[in-house]
């Protein structure tokens, strides 16, 4: 059964209302770099940690140096880090060697260019970029939509056919995100298999706020694919 994070979570609410619909995983943007709707500090997402129930995974969504990215991940204790930046390959295989043994692990966004399909990464081709990404240490990787104006929640869908290919090489979990809703996520599932679904705007009334209904149908979408 694919498993579902719902990120860009605020306030406790939003917990409540991912975790009784049956969200596997909670994502908190924390101090991103580039000004989005979703941003809190790393004070708000470690009280928002804390809030989360037992069997339930958290996220802190982060960018920027990695020294600065370290220092959140040791206050907010996630259970994951997930990079969302520019990070070079050293940087990253850095940042997994620092928190080994801390009981944090690293997840990986490769960012895709939806206009020219090339990957924010030093290697563009993305299944070039999958396939270093996946053996520099990390979890997971997220594979996720850029646009010229968001550099996440974007709301745009990526090549499905791509990322099936990137999926089928990788040996570790791919996890997919972009422009994801209810009306498409079952179709996503299906072209794609992944590990797991990534959504953040395409479940909300307005930025920064769940709608229930939505959330609901999107994880019952999502797991009954395939």
């Amino acid at each position: 059964m694919t498993r579902v994070k719902i990120c860009g979570l605020m306030t406790e609410e939003d917990i409540h209302v991912c975790v009784g619909a049956g969200a596997d995983a909670l994502g908190f943007v924390t101090e991103y770099p580039i000004p989005v709707p979703w941003n809190i500090t790393r004070e708000k997402a470690r009280d928002l940690v804390a809030a989360a129930p037992p069997f339930v995974s958290t996220t802190s969504v982060v960018g920027g140096p990695a020294a600065a990215v370290l220092e959140i991940a040791e206050l907010v204790r996630p259970h994951f880090l997930q990079l969302h930046g520019d990070e070079s390959l050293e940087e990253i295989r850095n940042i997994c060697s620092s928190l080994h043994g801390t009981g944090i692990k690293v997840l990986k966004a490769l960012r895709i260019d939806v206009h020219s399909g090339k990957a924010l990464f030093s290697v563009s081709d993305p299944l070039k970029a999958s396939a270093i990404l996946a053996g520099s240490g990390i979890s997971a990787l997220v594979l996720d939509s850029k646009t010229a104006s968001r550099p996440a929640g974007t709301g745009v869908s990526l090549d499905w056919s791509i990322v099936r290919k990137i999926s089928a090489t990788i040996r570790i979990p791919l996890i997919l995100a972009g422009g994801l809703t209810v009306h498409n996520v079952a179709r996503a599932v299906a072209q794609v298999r992944p590990y797991g679904v990534d959504v953040i705007s395409g479940v909300e009334k307005h930025a920064g706020v769940k709608d229930e209904k939505l959330v609901k149908a999107f994880i019952r979408a999502a797991k009954d694919a395939l």
